[in-house]
């Protein structure tokens, strides 16, 4: 449901949004634009607001992104609101904020400087966004090597070069740069003395058993096995809510990581071997007869594998028995906020069905159709070569 300012901005998007393309166009939006706040812009302003407002860079100006630009635009509102006793309706903000800095010969001046005004603010908002996110992410840093081509440089430290900031960075983030400044985020973490809370893996009652549900089963390659010792570590109360079962080596790391937890409540499933060495075929066997429900396999992308095959047999069956999987530390983490859903207060086991029931891919069934015609084909030509036969005889 929107609201009467954000119906007012969608009436005058989709009246110049010439042939319901879903975007703007730069003469499009200059129009639009116009409309909304009774000023006029000109073909520089335009660029100024794409530059800082296209967000996917596609050239085009859509509604979500239009919206924004309008509410920065439009931003000081409640703040005069509050500093007087004068009712602000319309766009009585913006020409307000556009006298501040003088009209008439200096008119575009003026609103060169609102539009630089609203563009600073956007990019601190959007870094002060993506800083936030970042701390509350700290437990999982190093699983997500963020790269710090993700944050603006502040727009008003003259002293670093806009150009050779904006590049983009393979450098992982450094988080004791990105909060230093803030003085007391890592003070507590400095030289590994006190870790930070990990508000990411809360206990809970399930609501299933472990033996109600089918195994999770855990796998990474050699370059992975880090990865997947600090996934597990930051998602131990999860984990031990489910059998878990992997191959040798990450089995044998699951149970040093639970190594604390009191004899038996943390249900091991079947072992498998090593992948290499048939480990993977075996979780293939496993899958197929209905004893996994989920599979959170980390690959490592950058080096080659000796049992490839058996790689792509276990991706392939999961994708065939519609297999709950994760390949990658992002979507494991996501999988992992699904799962907790599922088994918290009363549960919802819909979100998870692959650990109660066997499924299979929606293409499963025409491929049985097909097999069964190519079968019956079969049948019917072999009785014809038999009343063939018995006929001669």
């Amino acid at each position: 449901m929107m609201t009467d300012e954000e119906q007012k901005v969608h009436k005058a998007f989709t009246k110049y949004d010439k042939n319901d393309k879903g975007y703007l166009t730069r003469i499009e939006l200059q129009s639009t634009i116009e409309e909304v706040t009774f000023q006029e812009f000109d073909m520089n302003h335009i660029e100024i607001l794409y530059q800082e407002f296209d967000k996917d860079e596609n050239g085009k100006i859509d509604f979500p992104e239009f919206k924004v630009m309008v509410k920065y635009l439009t931003g000081n509102k409640k703040k005069l609101e509050r500093s007087s006793s004068i009712r602000i309706d319309g766009n009585g903000n913006f020409n307000h904020s556009i006298s501040e800095y003088g009209t008439g010969s200096s008119a575009d001046f003026a609103m060169s400087m609102v539009l630089n005004k609203a563009v600073k603010k956007s990019k601190r908002d959007s870094t002060a966004m993506l800083r936030q996110i970042a701390k509350d992410i700290y437990p999982v840093r190093d699983m997500l090597c963020i790269q710090d081509d993700a944050f603006e440089k502040d727009s008003d430290d003259e002293d670093e070069d806009d150009d050779e900031y904006a590049m983009h960075q393979s450098t992982a983030l450094d988080f004791d740069f990105l909060f230093g400044e803030d003085g007391d985020f890592l003070d507590s973490v400095s030289d590994n003395l006190i870790e930070p809370e990990n508000t990411i893996d809360p206990d809970f009652e399930s609501a299933f058993s472990a033996s109600d549900m089918r195994c999770l089963a855990l796998v990474s390659h050699n370059g992975m096995k880090k990865t997947m010792r600090e996934f597990v570590t930051v998602n131990k109360n999860l984990l031990k809510k489910f059998r878990l079962t992997g191959t040798n080596s990450t089995m044998t790391m699951l149970k040093e990581v639970f190594a604390d937890e009191p004899a038996g409540t943390v249900v091991f499933g079947p072992a498998c071997a090593s992948g290499p060495l048939g480990g993977d075929a075996e979780l293939v066997a496993y899958m197929v007869s209905g004893k996994i429900g989920g599979i959170i396999f980390f690959q490592d992308p950058m080096d080659s594998h000796p049992h490839r095959a058996d790689i792509d047999c276990l991706v392939r069956q999961a994708l065939v028995h519609n297999v709950m999987m994760a390949e990658t530390p992002t979507s494991a983490l996501m999988i992992a906020q699904c799962l907790r859903m599922a088994l918290i207060g009363k549960g919802k086991p819909e979100l998870i069905p692959s650990f109660f029931f066997s499924l299979q891919s929606p293409t499963v069934e025409a491929y049985k159709n097909q097999q069964k015609r190519v079968v019956d084909k079969q049948k019917a030509e072999a009785a014809k070569y038999n009343k063939r036969a018995s006929e001669i005889m």
